[in-house]
């Protein structure tokens, strides 16, 4: 069992023209189901704060996530993650989209080499 929060929103071209607009937030916790595989048109931070689990990159490499830990989530890259079936774990997230992300990822803030930041 496990619960769930999820806002959605839907940022008009005003928004948009900020330079980074919020798509979405959630917190979930429990014995999540696995996500994926898919892949997104937009950027999400998923901060994992309790539990364990894996993330699967898109050559198939298995990483275990171990909380406190970052999941970032690039747009155009496969992805494929899961908390442990018997303990689940507790997550929040965001996701966001705009011409700012290339700056932010320029910086080093979005690492989309390095997509579990423990």
């Amino acid at each position: 069992m496990y619960h769930t929060w999820m806002r959605f929103l839907s940022p008009s071209p005003v928004h948009h023209r900020l330079g980074l607009v919020c798509l979405g937030v959630g917190l979930q916790y429990g014995a999540l189901p696995t996500v994926g595989p898919r892949t997104l048109d937009s950027h999400v931070a998923v901060v994992i704060s309790t539990g364990t689990g894996w993330y699967e990159t898109p050559d198939g490499r298995r990483t275990t996530v171990t909380a406190p830990c970052l999941l970032w989530l690039t747009p155009g890259v496969p992805h494929h993650y899961a908390p442990d079936p018997d303990t689940g774990w507790d997550e929040g997230f965001a996701g966001f989209t705009g011409p700012a992300t290339a700056t932010y990822t320029e910086l080093g803030y979005i690492e989309p080499d390095r997509p579990v930041v423990p």
